[in-house]
């Protein structure tokens, strides 16, 4: 089935190109899932928002019942916040969050198959759901039409609820830098959520012959204040991850750099020590900016080896870890050279070289900040 984007509304067109990003990003983590629950909220929301057009353009003799749209176009919303509960459940708790998942589609189904029991046992069905607003329902209306709205609002109202008690959670172990918009996002799905409930009452209400008060119409408002709200979280939370991934990868590439001489040395010594031959490297890896981040920890990993192997010479000449830069880059100067030369070391003993100061756990930015002082005295 071929969607268009000739005549997408603004938000259809952003769900689109989000739907595309996370469906590319799914291709390279299949075994993903909160990319899969990412990916299947944005599918379901599209129609959600509008997209039910596209479906009726292709199976119009069902979908041409106002009933049978409205159910659809439930079905898929319930699922869009379904999805996003999983993806703040599967990412908050991956590892437990499976059992719990199960058990929230099956709340989902159930309601919306109590939904679409109701719309089935309605009398004219399609003339009591022509009206899109819950909350404008008239007093005399069949009770599985109000049960229909009832059971719509209950479960927005639960999943949201979920949604944002799990995104808080996920807020709470996340960075500093991402946590802030996820907390935004929690609260603007708590809103929503509120909204959902407000709307269920006040159905309960009309039907019982109550009449809502003037302002009752400002609560409609809490729906797109909620969603802005969301989506400046959301984008917030994501824009901070790309500012701190663009920090990593240009601290990388800085290190990267100044680490080459030491590598490059260390490579011609020891060439059975390589990582990833270029061969294995496909073009798409060589062009990715994926390759910076590739090509640092292999040079960290390639100097460490290549360092224990010179190790030896290291202990000929009295090696201490504890002298000045300058007389560490002397001896290692001196082990190269008899190592180039085929002298043979005397003893098997290892040495640590450019070893971080001790605190306790091992840090390798304290590593890494070490070998690139030591590569520099070699420069």
């Amino acid at each position: 089935m071929a969607v268009t984007l000739a005549g997408q509304s603004p938000i259809q067109l952003a769900i689109i190109i989000a739907f595309v990003w996370f469906a590319y990003r799914l291709t390279r983590s299949p075994h993903s899932l909160a990319l899969w629950a990412v990916v299947s909220c944005l599918a379901f929301r599209y129609f959600a928002s509008g997209g039910i057009a596209d479906l009726r353009g292709h199976f119009g003799g069902v979908l041409s019942s106002a009933s049978v749209a409205k159910v659809v176009m439930n079905i898929a919303l319930a699922a869009s916040w379904c999805s996003l509960l999983l993806f703040f459940l599967l990412a908050a708790t991956p590892h437990r969050a499976v059992r719990t998942a199960f058990r929230e589609i099956a709340i989902m189904v159930a309601a919306m198959l109590t939904m679409t029991v109701m719309v089935a046992v309605t009398p004219n069905a399609d003339e009591a759901f022509s009206s899109g607003a819950g909350g404008a329902l008239p007093s005399d209306v069949s009770i599985s039409v109000v049960a229909f709205y009832i059971v719509g609002s209950a479960y927005i109202a639960y999943v949201t609820w979920r949604a944002a008690i799990w995104a808080w959670s996920y807020a709470a172990e996340s960075t500093q830098r991402t946590r802030l918009g996820l907390r935004i996002a929690a609260v603007a799905l708590g809103t929503l959520g509120s909204v959902a409930a407000i709307r269920a009452g006040q159905i309960l209400l009309i039907w019982g012959g109550g009449t809502l008060p003037e302002w009752a119409t400002l609560v409609n408002l809490g729906v797109p204040l909620g969603t802005l709200l969301f989506v400046f979280g959301v984008c917030l939370a994501g824009a901070a991850a790309r500012i701190e991934r663009f920090r990593i990868w240009l601290r990388h590439r800085r290190a990267l750099r100044e680490l080459r001489p030491l590598w490059s040395v260390l490579h011609d010594l020891f060439p059975e020590d390589r990582l990833v031959p270029a061969h294995e490297q496909s073009r798409i890896d060589r062009f990715s900016p994926r390759r910076v981040h590739q090509q640092f920890w292999r040079a960290v990993v390639e100097i460490r080896d290549g360092l224990v192997q010179l190790s030896p010479h290291l202990s000929d000449l009295g090696y201490d870890p504890d002298t000045s830069l300058h007389q560490q880059s002397g001896l290692l100067n001196e082990a190269i050279r008899r190592q180039r030369s085929g002298t043979a070391p005397s003893t098997r003993d290892a040495v640590l070289v450019a070893a971080p100061s001790s605190t306790g756990a091992f840090d390798v930015e304290a590593d890494v900040e070490q070998l690139v002082l030591l590569s520099r005295s070699l420069s």
